[in-house]
């Protein structure tokens, strides 16, 4: 059945999302969990439900150690991507995203993301859980 509080697609049946979040509006926070492989319509999917949950504008940490950035190997995805970041930033706030990865390459595509984005989202990666979550305290949300 999954753990309490896990988001799955509608029909999913007992398999888990690629990317999972909790939306905590006490602390403003999110805490996402990107596992298996990671293509534009997973991340879409992720965004359109943070934005539906009401928490687009929040601190987000996303464990992305297990995910597979599929996305990453096709240029029309990567351009989707930062559309869909893009248009979300214009249409309200985004609030800053460190991002958990267990790899140099993923380490690289989120670093190329930031660049791409960086006018209208904060999104950085880390290697290490802490300093991912100390650059997130520093960090003031509206």
């Amino acid at each position: 059945m999954g753990i309490p509080g896990e988001m799955r697609p509608p029909g999913a049946g007992g398999t888990l999302m690629p990317i999972t979040l909790k939306v905590d509006h006490e602390r403003r926070e999110v805490d996402a969990l990107a596992t298996g492989p990671i293509t534009y319509a997973e991340i879409e999917h992720h965004l359109l439900e943070e934005r539906n949950f009401g928490g687009l504008a929040y601190k987000e940490f996303m464990d992305a150690l297990d995910a597979g950035l599929v996305f990453a190997a096709y240029p029309a995805q990567i351009r989707q991507i930062v559309g869909l970041i893009r248009n979300m930033g214009r249409q309200s706030t985004l609030g800053p995203s460190a991002v958990l990865v267990s790899t140099d390459f993923s380490f690289g595509v989120f670093t190329f993301l930031e660049v791409l984005v960086e006018d209208v989202a904060e999104i950085k990666p880390f290697r290490d859980e802490s300093e991912a979550r100390a650059w997130l305290a520093s960090k003031s949300v509206q």
